[in-house]
């Protein structure tokens, strides 16, 4: 288990803000390289508007946490309520004309069986990779153990041999599961 803090974190610029990488895997990857299995961030959309990065080879899931986000995707508009779930491929044309934060997790199509949903209640999973990231101040029992949150924590579990485990959360959060 791995709890991560937004104010350890060292933002990098992108194209419409600021980004942070909480988590990439495996450890000696990098973002730069497109050579990770999956890649726990946030950001900040500060420039209407802002192109979205494209690379070949991944599947992203985007959550405005304090926003709705209006998009250009394709040439279609769209747009997604706060804490509404946007799913797209990263070789799409995006352009967002919305201002804002938000959670990413981009995940390699090496990796096939992957979710993510806005939730809050007890789940029993046992995916190779659980992550929970904190939408406000909320307490996780991970198998009886108490783990407290802030607002923009991660909590990274790596679950290698694939074990039951009972989560009990008491505040919605952004959970999600990766299965290799």
């Amino acid at each position: 288990m791995l709890k991560i803090s937004k104010q350890k974190i060292q933002p990098n610029q992108w194209d419409g803000g600021l980004t942070y990488e909480y988590f990439i895997y495996p450890k000696d990857s990098q973002y730069v390289n497109r050579n990770f299995d999956f890649r726990i961030s946030s950001a900040t959309i500060e420039k209407i508007p802002s192109n979205f990065t494209q690379f070949q080879g991944y599947f992203r899931y985007l959550v405005m946490l304090d926003n709705s986000l209006q998009i250009l995707r394709n040439n279609r508009i769209e747009e997604y309520g706060k804490l509404e779930i946007f799913e797209f491929h990263s070789n799409e044309k995006i352009i967002s004309n919305s201002l804002g934060n938000d959670f990413n997790l981009m995940i390699s199509n090496r990796i096939q069986e992957h979710d993510l949903i806005v939730f809050q209640g007890s789940k029993v999973v046992n995916a190779d990779w659980i992550i929970l990231f904190a939408l406000s101040e909320t307490v996780v029992y991970i198998n009886q153990i108490e783990q407290k949150l802030i607002s923009n924590d991660c909590l990274l579990i790596e679950n290698s041999e694939k074990l039951e485990i009972e989560i009990r959360i008491s505040a919605k959060l952004i959970f999600a599961t990766l299965y290799s």
